[in-house]
């Protein structure tokens, strides 16, 4: 299986994934209750607004022809339990809504009723309620005036002045302009409530993105080297990064807006019901058609966005390589085979993204179409309810308001479901890493080293293989005495780097043990384990900072003299005096202005500055030159006194002072003793020296 493959992932039901992202919400529960708190006043400032338009047109704009209450002015009081009173004259009105079932209706004979009818050119108080679009004949009678309608009914009447209309005007001009100080208001507050609202919920969703990504680097610098064997470092990027970041957006925009937009629908039904039931449920009936768009939606993003994050992982694994590996690229020319491997891929993310935008751009103008039929219906059965005088243009007016207003949320919610669905998937393959446990853990019991650690390393028939059943090491024994130095050669591939890192249980064996100072290493603890041992790679890893904190690693507890110390004993203190600031010289990427030589010299004095019991160099000299390999030799024999030295080489040259070199053969030990002991033996040993003492002088008689 290619490493760039991931392996499918165990689909989770949605609710227990939302239930394992919302434990990272619990710890900032309450910012996120004032947040929902807030979410219900920003939506009372939402929907207020519609209504107090609906109030400005039905009540104040369209008002003066409202039916209306009267009484005497000095009984006026009695007339505030339906509204403000309007005095005009010796009497006092209130206008009313009109319905004589109305449960606040007073009882027959208890006001006169009163409305204002044109007619005539001319404006008239009539008792009764007239219907005013009847546009009624005038009888005059002196002072007096009757009224009579379509229908043949009569109402007494009387003529008003301009200066009366003005007065049932100035109520309306006083309640408009308090209407529009509400309606500003409610702009306002729902502002400044939404900027409060938003920067608390990006403080609480960068705070828990800020504690997944830290849970995520944690857990992923316990994983043992298999893991990273099997996983590219641009997908971990991936992970670490823009599955987080997709996260982020669930935390910050989806769960309290998503809250909010569901008290939006149901205070819109809650108002639009109250208004009128007839056209609530004429617009209710688009839902169940919204409700399987979005079943059908749901099926097809979640796969969509799936495979646009798996072959994102892929993208980010191909360029890390690429151009990590780019001077490789270059010096053989291959620019054009890696770029059609690049186009390939990134066709391939382009059209899985390409879906998700269409399945998008389907869904969304889908509910839009829905929001304006609903509309549509609405102007057509609202109209003619307006003509028929069954509602008012208010109502209807603030419906169309309301029923925008109710599938925008549904709008939101579409586009949150893609958020959900990319979070979702972004989540599915957090929870996968997070889930797999480290191959290699501390042990139940654990055994401490003691704190002197003499080195004794002891290997006791191990077996160890990378691919079950593909052994690179049979039955593996040997010992180690204290303060020894020992060599282990054979030819690639004969399993000589494999005993280093066991010993470091960078992988775990299969069958054996391995002891240090008669303690199995699965008992150790790792930390302990891994300071008692340093290690000097052939690949040298220095990371971007300066000459001292590549020596440092960041313990704090090494001081600057210890630093200088450790590069004086591999002789590279020379070459940082002649940098212009010393050891605070800044290193490229991966220490590219060093030469090897420098970074291998610079890895000598990371590993001794460590002061560990045991020391081992694994091809450690190679990039070095024969001049500065002697450097280095005096340098190990200072090193290597008193400490265990373990030595991985192909230069046999380079470990003849060894106290014991281990020959490995083929997963297995062939031949061990001092350097003069096996070429004594004439075995596989004294052929290895022959073969490299034949080639140094073969190239030797050449020059």
């Amino acid at each position: 299986m290619s490493i760039h493959a991931e392996k499918p992932v165990v689909d989770m039901k949605d609710r227990q994934l939302l239930k394992k992202m919302l434990a990272y919400a619990v710890p900032h529960w309450k910012m996120i209750a004032l947040c929902i708190g807030l979410a219900f006043l920003i939506v009372a400032s939402d929907l207020a607004r519609p209504y107090l338009i609906k109030v400005a047109i039905d009540d104040h704009i369209g008002g003066l022809h409202k039916p209306m209450y009267a009484t005497e002015a000095d009984q006026a009081d009695r007339l505030k339990a339906y509204g403000k009173p309007i005095v005009v004259g010796d009497k006092a009105y209130v206008r009313v809504n009109g319905s004589a079932e109305s449960p606040t209706a007073p009882e027959n004979g208890a006001f006169a009723k009163m409305r204002i009818v044109e007619a005539a050119g001319a404006s008239y108080l009539a008792e009764g309620w007239p219907d005013p679009a009847e546009q009624p004949d005038v009888r005059q009678n002196g002072e007096r005036a009757e009224l009579v309608g379509a229908d043949g009914r009569t109402y007494a009447a009387v003529r008003l002045d301009e200066a009366d209309v003005l007065k049932f005007r100035e109520h309306d001009t006083n309640g408009l302009l308090s209407l529009g100080i509400l309606f500003l208001a409610a702009v306002l507050g729902g502002a400044i409530l939404n900027y409060i609202q938003s920067n608390l919920l990006q403080y609480t969703g960068q705070h828990i993105i800020y504690r997944i990504r830290n849970q995520l680097f944690e857990h992923l610098s316990r994983m043992s080297a298999s893991f990273f064997d099997r996983n590219p470092v641009g997908r971990l990027v991936v992970r670490v990064t823009q599955d987080t970041e997709t996260l982020n957006q669930l935390y910050t925009q989806v769960i309290v807006n998503l809250v909010k937009d569901v008290i939006v629908l149901f205070g819109i039904l809650v108002i639009m019901m109250q208004m009128s039931l007839k056209l609530t449920a004429l617009m209710i009936i688009v839902i169940p058609l919204l409700f399987g768009m979005t079943f059908w939606y749901r099926t097809v993003v979640r796969e969509a966005q799936r495979k646009v994050r798996l072959l994102l992982a892929r993208l980010n694994s191909f360029l890390s390589e690429n151009l990590s590996g780019i001077r490789i690229t270059q010096l053989f020319t291959r620019e054009e085979r890696q770029l059609e491997q690049f186009r390939e891929l990134n066709g391939e993310h382009f059209k899985a993204g390409l879906r998700g935008v269409i399945v998008n751009s389907i869904f969304q103008p889908a509910v839009g179409f829905l929001g304006n039929f609903a509309i549509a219906l609405l102007i057509w059965y609202g109209g003619r309810s307006v003509i028929d005088g069954a509602i008012t243009f208010g109502i209807v007016y603030a419906f169309t308001h309301y029923v925008r207003q109710f599938f925008n949320p549904l709008m939101s919610l579409a586009e949150k479901y893609n958020q959900i669905q990319t979070a979702m998937v972004g989540a599915e393959r957090i929870f996968e890493m997070l889930g797999e446990k480290p191959a290699i853990v501390d042990s139940e019991n654990p055994k401490p080293l003691p704190k002197h650690v003499r080195g004794e390393i002891e290997f006791d028939r191990v077996w160890f293989a990378y691919n079950e059943g593909e052994w690179v090491l049979r039955d593996v024994s040997f010992k180690i005495e204290p303060g020894q130095t020992v060599a282990f050669v054979g030819a690639t591939g004969a399993g000589k780097s494999s005993i280093i890192s066991l010993i470091n249980r960078f992988y775990e064996i299969q069958k054996g043990s391995i002891r240090i100072d008669g303690i199995d290493i699965r008992d150790i603890p790792l930390d302990q384990l891994r300071k008692a041992v340093s290690v000097v790679q052939q690949d040298v890893f220095l990371f971007n900072g300066d000459i001292a904190s590549n020596i440092r690693l960041n313990e704090s507890s090494i001081t600057d003299e210890q630093i200088k110390e450790a590069a004086r004993m591999v002789h590279m203190d020379e070459f940082i005096r002649k940098q212009p600031l010393g050891f605070a010289t800044p290193l490229g990427e991966r220490g590219v202005n060093l030469s090897l030589g420098q970074r291998q010299l610079l890895s000598f004095a990371r590993a001794i500055v460590f002061r560990p019991q045991i020391l081992i160099l694994d091809e450690a000299t190679s990039n070095i030159d024969t001049e500065t390999e002697l450097v280095v030799q005096d340098a190990l024999k200072a090193i290597s006194k008193n400490r265990t030295t373990l030595i991985v080489a192909h230069r046999l040259s380079t470990i003849q002072h060894a106290d014991q070199i281990i020959v490995m053969h083929k997963g297995k030990v062939r031949e061990v003793g001092n350097h003069y002991q096996l070429l004594a033996q004439r075995g596989y040993y004294y052929k290895l020296f022959e073969l490299q003492y034949k080639e140094r002088r073969q190239m030797s008689d050449a020059r």
